[in-house]
């Protein structure tokens, strides 16, 4: 039977960022269908969330050459974060190539993403720059100096609701598509970065729990 409220949650999403496409100037395809509703929403814990940031900012070391790999994989070990490195992520340690590495460095925006649902970063800026997380104050980062990711990830954060995460993934959802429709299409995208608006999109719908997919296996379907 069709809920009627659910239904009226998830078109209003839709039609709020269909407003938010038109004032920016970004294509709109509005036979796109709206996502989950919050009903239909599981969101990551805030230890979930504060784990793979975590792991990812290790990660993130070795793609920008701050620390070896072999230094990287003891920290995880030291602290008990292993079983919580994805295959991919085990791979890129184990090999981290100069492509890997580039790739792994997109994983700023991700970093970001998380940073933000749990309420640390204020914004998820417009995606046509790259986010700098030497922003992130150093006390509020999982790894650096003398610190133990552990606190990090067992503190409590308040994680940002529902909606919000929702009304983002809805957003990113269509800007993702407009970044795919430009590229079938020999168009340049010149309003936003559509490598930034992926991994956005990814950890959104991480986030979200998107058809129950690990970090690795995370689609960005549009």
């Amino acid at each position: 039977m069709l809920n009627i409220s659910t239904n009226e949650e998830g078109l209003s999403r839709k039609e709020r960022t269909e407003e938010i496409l038109k004032k920016e100037g970004i294509k709109i395809n509005f036979n796109l269908p709206y996502i989950e509703t919050e009903e239909e929403t599981t969101l990551r814990t805030s230890e979930e969330i504060a784990r793979r940031l975590t792991v990812l900012a290790v990660t993130n070391l070795i793609a920008f050459d701050s620390i070896e790999p072999e230094e990287a994989i003891d920290y995880l070990k030291e602290h008990d974060l292993c079983d919580f490195v994805t295959p991919d992520e085990k791979d890129f340690l184990n090999d981290p190539t100069e492509h890997k590495k580039s790739q792994e460095s997109w994983k700023c925006e991700c970093i970001w993403v998380l940073f933000w649902a749990l309420k640390i970063v204020d914004t998820l800026p417009f995606p046509d720059e790259l986010c700098d997380l030497n922003d992130i104050p150093a006390e509020h980062y999982p790894v650096g100096g003398d610190l133990d990711p552990n606190d990090f990830i067992n503190r409590r954060y308040e994680v940002r609701s529902k909606s919000e995460i929702l009304d983002a993934a809805d957003l990113y959802y269509r800007y993702d598509w407009a970044c795919v429709d430009a590229r079938i299409n020999n168009l340049e995208m010149e309003k936003i970065d559509s490598g930034i608006v992926y991994e956005r999109h990814y950890a959104l719908n991480w986030l979200i729990t998107y058809m129950d997919q690990d970090w690795d296996d995370v689609s960005c379907d549009t």
